[in-house]
């Protein structure tokens, strides 16, 4: 129970701290986020999630997976994705053919939902 309580921690650590230090890089001059098909607007590490170009926001995922236990040994490609009812996250498709779910909540924390064929 401790090691999984520190794995989740140490998991919302490196992501709140990667988006950050990605965000910082890009221009704050420009629009608002809006979600597609007018879900709620994403705010916090989930929109600057959002607004990463695909190599950065894959180098966030691959480091997610990572942090959460499975195996990623490079993260090829990402699409958004309805992860659950109402609830957008992406599909991140690794290079050994493993395939994962990843939701990133406004305070950093990603959920990383493996899938195995």
């Amino acid at each position: 129970m401790i090691g999984a309580m520190k794995g989740m921690a140490m998991r919302r650590l490196m992501v709140l701290g990667l988006v950050v230090a990605l965000a910082a890089c890009g221009d704050n001059g420009g629009d608002p986020v809006m979600a597609d098909n007018r879900q709620e607007p994403e705010t916090g590490a989930t929109a600057a999630v959002s607004k990463l170009d695909e190599g950065l926001r894959n180098g966030v995922f691959e480091k997610a997976i990572r942090a959460s236990g499975a195996a990623c040994p490079s993260v090829t490609g990402s699409d958004r994705a309805e992860i659950s009812p109402g609830v957008r996250g992406w599909k991140a498709q690794c290079d050994n053919g493993s395939a994962h779910l990843i939701q990133i909540l406004s305070d950093g924390t990603a959920k990383v939902t493996s899938r195995t064929h």
